[in-house]
């Protein structure tokens, strides 16, 4: 995004309040129009936690503007003083700050996401253990987490951008044990970019692309079946069901055809938990199922189980993944 705004000036006279202030004004422009940009990425973020995409811009964008105790922004200055080639001229400003910017969104996005989403959350975990297991390391660059080889103590060279890391092959964003070093080769032997793989846009592009990486087996004597994510949100959905049916409708706390009112409503949460959170107010969900249903006889009758199976409903997702 061109801001409009000569932003050199700006970076070289931080010492400067006037300057300070309109660096950050610009810098919020720049990551509220990321947040809009990435709109099906992240509405789900800012439904389940109740905020706009203003309020997500300026948390995301906060760290970069912290002091030190000479009042001096040392993260955004350390920032700057990595950054290669140097910012010497207008376009490296622009190029610095809008991917700067970039990479706080997608850190705290990443953050959002791993709290309220129990998919992306297994699969940044799997991604680890990949990581780990193959003595790759990780690197705090720029504002955001690199995955460089197993010998690198820092990133040399340039960055690969955002746009040309999603424009990479899609086979290459298949999970599996050796996934990480195909990237790396593809790296070196396709491209000009550094060894350095963004790891939440990894998983944001896996989570995109691959939809077999949650595929779990089930065998059996005549086959081994192969089972996707919506497999083992059926399982979930079924435990939760059977939990619901044992603990209110045999004990008659809960009539029969109430029964069919949950199972439509968790299928729904369920729909929007594969796409990355739910939406605020549970309540929305059941009064859908329920016709005629007033806000206050939900909270009267229904709000506390609804709230309990859907915290059941998170955790049988998350030993589903884990079997």
């Amino acid at each position: 995004m061109k801001s409009g705004i000569e932003i050199l000036p700006l970076l070289q006279s931080l010492d400067c309040s006037t300057s300070r202030n309109k660096l950050i004004e610009v810098s919020f422009k720049i990551a509220v129009h990321y947040i809009r940009l990435n709109h099906r990425r992240v509405r789900k973020v800012l439904l389940s936690e109740e905020i706009t995409a203003d309020e997500l811009a300026l948390e995301a964008i906060a760290s970069l503007f912290g002091t030190d105790e000479q009042n001096n922004f040392c993260v955004l200055q350390d920032s700057l003083k990595k950054w290669q080639p140097a910012v010497d001229n207008e376009h490296e400003a622009q190029r610095f700050l809008n991917n700067i910017i970039r990479s706080k969104v997608n850190q705290h996005i990443a953050k959002l996401l791993r709290e309220a989403d129990p998919f992306f959350s297994k699969l940044l975990d799997k991604v680890n253990y990949q990581i780990k297991k193959n003595s790759f390391r990780k690197i705090h660059y720029l504002g955001c987490v690199y995955i460089v080889p197993d010998n690198s103590e820092e990133i040399s060279g340039k960055i690969i951008p955002e746009q040309e890391f999603n424009q990479l092959p899609i086979e290459l964003f298949k999970y599996g044990e050796n996934f990480i070093q195909k990237i790396f080769n593809y790296l070196n032997a396709e491209t000009s970019f550094a060894s350095a793989i963004p790891l939440n846009l990894l998983v944001f592009k896996l989570k995109e692309t691959d939809t077999t990486f949650f595929a779990v087996q089930e065998s059996t004597s005549a086959q081994i079946e192969e089972k996707d994510m919506d497999y083992l949100v059926d399982l979930a959905i079924k435990r939760t069901l059977e939990k619901l049916n044992r603990t209110y409708i045999q004990k008659g706390k809960l009539r029969s055809n109430e029964l069919s009112v949950f199972e439509k409503t968790l299928i729904d949460i369920a729909v929007d938990l594969k796409n990355g959170g739910v939406n605020p107010g549970l309540h929305k969900y059941f009064l859908l199922n329920y016709a005629n249903l007033t806000y206050e006889e939900y909270k009267l009758r229904y709000q506390n189980i609804l709230e309990y199976l859907f915290k059941l409903l998170k955790q049988y997702i998350v030993e589903e993944l884990d079997h």
